[in-house]
């Protein structure tokens, strides 16, 4: 079983038992075995190094076109907005967005861009 005390050590968020209520636009879903909040991209990396490797994981964006089940998620539940909202443009007009970036932000920064 997957304790606090059996992971790295983590600088991000770690909730048991957490429900998805708060990260859906509908305020509607059961509880997640584990949520994870990382506070960048290397605390992710450890704390997936952590899990056992047939852990079942899932990844919550805004929530917005999201529903969960009454009965909520087996697994883990990565948060992925607050840690990994890097955003750069790189050569030849690429956007590099990290997976807690929000879509409208994206649209403006290549608009910008």
């Amino acid at each position: 079983m997957m304790t606090a005390e059996s992971m790295p050590v983590l600088r991000g968020e770690l909730k048991f038992n957490e429900p998805l209520s708060g990260y859906t636009s509908w305020r509607v879903g059961g509880p997640a075995d584990r949520c994870y909040r990382p506070a960048d991209l290397e605390d992710l990396q450890n704390f997936l190094a952590g899990l056992p490797d047939d852990e079942p994981l899932v990844w919550i964006g805004l929530g917005s076109n999201l529903l969960v089940r009454d009965g909520g998620v087996r697994g883990t539940v990565i948060l992925p907005f607050g840690g990994l909202d890097d955003l750069e443009l790189l050569d030849n007009n690429i956007v590099r967005a990290g997976a807690g970036v929000a879509c409208n932000k994206v649209a403006r920064f290549a608009a910008r861009a």
